[in-house]
């Protein structure tokens, strides 16, 4: 009897699948350090009063300007795609600077919004 090209096929695809998770880690554990690269009292950026009431925000860029990172002063930051477009929980957003200013536009149920987050130290 020969060898069925099933057995192969299968083995190789459940040891490519197993590979998947570690590379998807590898990439939290990235986000993490570069959301915790940014230090709240050097960050460039200070949002705006009264955008955000009961936080103190700042923000700042990767070095690539790739990525906006938003932290907060009791230390928690989390990193967003910045100058490109990208949808989440249906709503489309886009973050940039124009001039000193940083400013995200919105489209939530085909209404455009822009605000403007932060402005430069």
């Amino acid at each position: 009897m020969g060898r069925s090209p099933f057995l192969p096929a299968l083995l190789g695809t459940l040891l490519l699948g197993a590979a998947v998770p570690e590379q998807a880690l590898a990439n939290i554990k990235q986000e993490y350090q570069r959301a915790h690269s940014c230090d709240y009292f050097q960050a460039p950026f200070v949002s705006d009063v009264g955008l955000y009431k009961d936080q103190k925000v700042r923000f700042c860029l990767s070095a690539d300007q790739s990525e906006l990172i938003y932290v907060l002063a009791m230390g928690t930051s989390w990193v967003v795609p910045f100058n490109r477009e990208y949808r989440t929980d249906g709503v489309r957003r886009y973050y940039t600077l124009e001039k000193d200013d940083l400013v995200l536009y919105q489209k939530e149920d085909g209404v455009v919004k822009r605000t403007v987050l932060g402005r430069k130290r």
